[in-house]
């Protein structure tokens, strides 16, 4: 097939391909995989044609090459036979001669005749050189019409190169975009994939965990409901808001969470690549090649604070931030990072913190906290570090020393938030002389001094320094222990309204009781005294006396002594008897109705002493599962 005819099909096919690519892309914009094929169809079918004509082109040349030279070889061929013949006929035209002078044997006869049929053969053979000589100037006619069309199909083909260059390009360009769709895809459907993780994840159901959260929630019940009542009811506390509503809310959280129970919790917080992770993994290993790293990167442990806590088996599970601790898979875990949480707006409304625990005796008495720092731009992930900063004992702040520097947002932060010991940690320090790290740490002392930031021990580390050098300041952080002595607190309350309750139950009833030893104290009194009236009722009924006359009616008669003992007698009885029966009367009435206001006040102190200990024998049951 002719070379010019095949470029046109060429070209039509490139295009074609070109447009049914771009036509495809976008009818199956998503679809990366068949984009991606048919690039690779268009290139390699484009890479074929291009080969092919080139090689067509090569083969061509080298037919019209291998045809020239043959006819220049048989040119050169007939202009040596044409040499030979003329020599020959030299030879014999001088031994013709030589027979004109009448030299002629048979030798030259048969020569001349041989003569005669050399001059036939050469000129044949000149008619032969002569229809060659056209044939070849024919052939280099061909020859440079060949290179002309060589030349014409060479810019052709620079032509189509240089279109298939800017298709090359374009091709690139798309399939960097492509790329980068597919990329942003692919971070989109890894947050779809997670949330829709996180959304179905399961409660944590072990019973272990199920017992802690009920125990847990009975106490607070009992705490908030019928205890506070109860309490209510007799005394008034000033502080009773935060006894019975956010201190029981912080005991209630710090409780369930059993990952740092009776722990000493360390947090951790510093700039991106300070080392945080690497200091970590030696505090969990303490340079044990046998115990078990940290089995997660630091960028998935930095995009949310996770606690690191040692436990009987490995397991994974978040908070939400209504407090319900959910498990989830490993997977799930690692997918974790700054990326995909990019893509998820909102995240803090899902994830308060993570958890992991796994199998490590270092991590017997000490839980630790790995956070995303101060310093993100983000919001969601400070105020995620923020809320679980202060629940840790102290806070070690990680500083890379070829920094240098403070965060001063950091520190506006810290100075807010954090309630709890800080330690700075200088790492990294094998990497400078100690002249500069002297520098380092000198511009951090300023810079937090003059920002009024209070610091417990500067520390300095390094992948060769001792693991003494970090451990000693980690086991120099006293356990904060207010909100394990929450409920002690509680039940020493509880316990002293009790015995208050029960010393005034028995001052009510030592009080009653005296107050009816006094109404039988004035009752006899009372009964004193009727018999005294009753006395004197009788002594001066017994001063008249009857006397019997002959002359008149028999009377009783006295004499004027008696008279006036009579009148003295009655004056008595009117005066000082029915007085004192009088007053006797009150006070007794008045001392009953003491006594039986003391005896109802002792009835009330009495119970409500058995209610308080009541209350503090079911305190004691409720909160046992945590002692």
């Amino acid at each position: 097939m002719n070379v010019m005819g095949i470029l046109p099909i060429v070209i039509a096919a490139l295009v074609g391909a070109v447009v049914t690519y771009f036509v495809v892309d976008r009818k199956k914009n998503g679809k990366e995989n068949n984009d991606t094929s048919l690039e690779e169809v268009i290139k390699k079918k484009y890479e074929s044609m291009l080969s092919e004509i080139q090689s067509k082109i090569i083969q061509k040349d080298a037919l019209l090459k291998e045809e020239y030279i043959h006819k220049e070889e048989t040119r050169k061929k007939y202009e040596e036979l044409l040499s030979d013949a003329q020599s020959k006929i030299a030879q014999l035209d001088a031994e013709l001669k030589g027979c004109i002078n009448g030299h002629i044997d048979e030798t030259v006869q048969k020569q001349l005749d041989n003569v005669d049929k050399l001059k036939k053969r050469i000129k044949d053979l000149e008619e032969e050189i002569e229809e060659n000589g056209d044939d070849l100037a024919d052939y280099k006619k061909k020859l440079k019409k060949k290179d002309d069309e060589k030349s014409e199909l060479q810019d052709l083909l620079d032509k189509e190169v240089k279109i298939g260059k800017g298709i090359k390009e374009e091709l690139e360009k798309l399939k960097s975009e492509l790329d980068d769709k597919k990329n942003e895809l692919e971070f989109k459907m890894e947050s779809l994939r997670f949330v829709q993780e996180v959304v179905l994840a399961s409660v944590v159901k072990d019973s272990a965990t199920k017992v802690l959260y009920s125990n847990v929630d009975n106490a607070v019940n009992y705490i908030s409901g019928e205890l506070r009542e109860g309490i209510k009811e007799v005394f008034t506390l000033d502080n009773e808001k935060e006894i019975f509503g956010s201190e029981l809310k912080k005991w209630a959280l710090s409780t369930k969470k059993s990952w740092i129970q009776h722990k000493t919790v360390i947090a951790f917080v510093g700039e991106f690549s300070a080392g945080k992770t690497s200091i970590v993994n030696r505090i969990l290993s303490q340079d044990d090649p046998n115990v078990p790293l940290l089995p997660v990167s630091a960028k998935a442990t930095t995009a949310i604070p996770t606690y690191i806590s040692g436990g009987e088996s490995t397991r994974y599970s978040f908070v939400t931030p209504d407090n319900v601790q959910k498990t989830i898979s490993e997977e799930t875990f690692r997918r974790v990072n700054k990326e995909v949480l990019d893509e998820i707006k909102g995240v803090s409304s899902l994830i308060q913190y993570f958890v992991m625990t796994y199998r490590n005796r270092n991590l017997d008495r000490l839980s630790i906290l790995d956070t995303p720092g101060f310093s993100s731009n983000d919001s969601e992930d400070a105020q995620r570090t923020i809320d679980v900063i202060n629940e840790c004992d102290a806070l070690f702040w990680v500083f890379d020393v070829n920094s240098g520097t403070v965060n001063k947002s950091s520190i506006q932060l810290i100075k807010k938030n954090l309630k709890k010991p800080l330690y700075v940690v200088i790492n990294k320090v094998d990497t400078k002389p100690d002249t500069e790290v002297n520098k380092v740490e000198q511009l951090i002392r300023k810079t937090l001094r003059d920002e009024g930031v209070s610091v417990q021990k500067f520390v300095r580390f390094s992948a060769k320094a001792p693991i003494e050098d970090i451990m000693t300041p980690i086991k120099s952080v006293p356990k904060d222990m207010e909100q394990e002595s929450y409920i002690a607190n509680l039940l020493n309350l509880v316990t002293n309204f009790a015995e208050r309750l029960e010393r005034d139950s028995k001052e009510a009833n030592r009080k009653q009781n005296n107050l009816f030893e006094k109404c039988d104290h004035l009752c006899d009194k009372y009964n004193s005294a009727i018999q005294r009236l009753g006395n004197n009722c009788l002594r001066a009924s017994e001063i008249p006396h009857l006397e019997k006359h002959l002359f008149r009616k028999d009377g009783y008669e006295m004499s004027i002594d008696e008279y006036n003992d009579l009148v003295n007698t009655l004056n008595l009885i009117c005066d000082d008897n029915v007085e004192e029966l009088c007053d006797l009367y009150n006070q007794q009435m008045e001392a009953k109705c003491e006594a039986q206001q003391a005896y109802l006040d002792y009835i009330d102190k009495k119970e409500m002493w058995k209610k308080m200990d009541a209350f503090k024998t079911q305190l004691k049951k409720v909160v046992k599962p945590f002692n």
